[in-house]
């Protein structure tokens, strides 16, 4: 392959600035930015970076508002730039106003010679080539399409290249597939565990457990299940069968749990304290939230990878801000070149649906930009005039609604239903 500099224009979008990198392997990269956009290619860099690539970088920075004659100016350099460094210059025209897109093609086309040029198509996954100059097709190896760099899109690129600092890998959902499965095939049976859940819950406090106190006597708290529901969580450890054949939850860090009780009585400083009580505490919670309805979750994500549509899929990843601050996300993976963010929610009266499409539109936003696919999957349907109201807003912000009935459907997330 020819060594290569590439021109970019950088816009609030990078993943049009990612993929020419992850495809050309460029030398060297020239990124074209305002005042406003310029951090952006920070994030670009750490995004190749991750799919091991590491071009040198030069950024060129432009007024707030380029006009025609001023993009064009500052590409012809970087392609002068670039031929003095004996490097073959690529524009790529996709990113910025669209009078940047006409100075940045304009000055790949009057170059002595021209340069060649090309244009980011996400929606039809493939390069277009800008015709300035020949030579396009043989860099690309006579493919245009974005198939051959389809390994290196994985929700670590995606994600940084929008600014967030990481995401974890989620946990393996293997191990509550088969419980998971059975409360999703036998309704009467998962609703007679959300019961329970709620119940045994309601018995230390409305709001539930807070302090260390609470949650210890709730694993002192008995409880039941059907059978094959309690056979099942207490295989996978989200619950352990007593002497006397009645349910616990699982107590592996009830001595952790005493040990801050036991420092409140005392009035004793803990030192980060609320760290402690979260991990302490985190393995209960997440016993009870898989009962009471997170099992949905796995459904859901194990229905997603069965599908052959999506790949990298994750459940219960945490997405890292800027500035540290975490947010765990139900299920997420990635559709070709988009980031997918799939909320689950079991639903029924009572759920306030309406304001989490919100919440979970500027979730999907910060993960991988405008262009993230937007899933809400509801196990309980909403019915009536919420109901109504729940599919209009959904609508509205471009956001798939999944129910059971359509689950185990690859066509219910596809992208042809969906609005332009």
């Amino acid at each position: 392959m020819s060594r290569v500099a590439l021109v970019q224009l950088v816009s609030e979008q990078t993943m049009q600035n990612v993929l020419p990198i992850l495809r050309l392997k460029p030398i060297k990269v020239y990124h074209l930015a305002t005042t406003k956009t310029a951090p952006r290619t920070e994030y670009i860099l750490k995004a190749v970076k991750n799919a091991g690539q590491t071009p040198a970088a030069e950024n060129i920075r432009l007024s707030s508002m380029p006009s025609i004659a001023e993009t064009q100016r500052a590409v012809a350099r970087a392609i002068a730039f670039a031929r003095e460094e004996e490097l073959e210059p690529v524009v790529n025209f996709t990113g910025g106003t669209k009078l940047m897109s006409i100075g940045a093609f304009t000055a790949a086309n009057q170059a002595t010679p021209p340069a060649m040029s090309l244009y980011v198509d996400t929606d039809d996954e493939q390069f277009v080539d800008g015709c300035t100059a020949p030579g396009l097709i043989r860099l690309l190896e006579n493919d245009m399409s974005f198939t051959p760099i389809r390994p290196m899109l994985t929700l670590d690129v995606i994600a940084t290249a929008n600014g967030i600092e990481r995401i974890t890998k989620g946990r393996d959902w293997s191990q509550f597939a088969e419980l998971a499965k059975y409360l999703f095939a036998n309704p009467a049976a998962e609703h007679a565990t959300h019961d329970a859940v709620s119940a045994l819950v309601s018995k230390i406090s409305g709001n539930g457990p807070r302090s260390p106190e609470e949650w210890l006597k709730l694993l002192d708290c008995e409880f039941e299940l059907p059978e094959q529901v309690a056979h099942l969580a207490a295989a996978c450890g989200l619950v352990r069968i007593t002497s006397t054949g009645k349910l616990t939850l699982p107590d592996g860090t009830r001595h952790e749990l005493e040990q801050l009780a036991r420092a409140r009585a005392n009035k004793e400083h803990v030192q980060n304290y609320d760290q402690h009580r979260v991990a302490a505490t985190e393995p209960i919670a997440f016993a009870l939230g898989f009962l009471s309805g997170g099992w949905w979750e796995v459904v859901v994500a194990d229905a997603v990878a069965r599908t052959g549509l999506f790949t990298d899929v994750r459940w219960g990843a945490t997405v890292v801000l800027p500035g540290g601050s975490e947010l765990e996300e139900d299920v997420v993976c990635v559709d070709g070149v988009r980031a997918v963010c799939i909320s689950c929610k079991r639903g029924g009266a009572g759920a306030r649906l309406i304001a989490h499409l919100e919440e979970l539109d500027a979730r999907a936003r910060n993960l991988g930009g405008q262009f993230t696919r937007k899933f809400v999957a509801v196990y309980v349907p909403v019915r009536g005039t919420a109901g109504t109201a729940l599919v209009k807003r959904a609508r509205e912000l471009n956001v798939r609604l999944i129910t059971p009935e359509n689950i185990a459907r690859p066509d219910g997330f596809t992208r042809a239903m969906e609005r332009a």
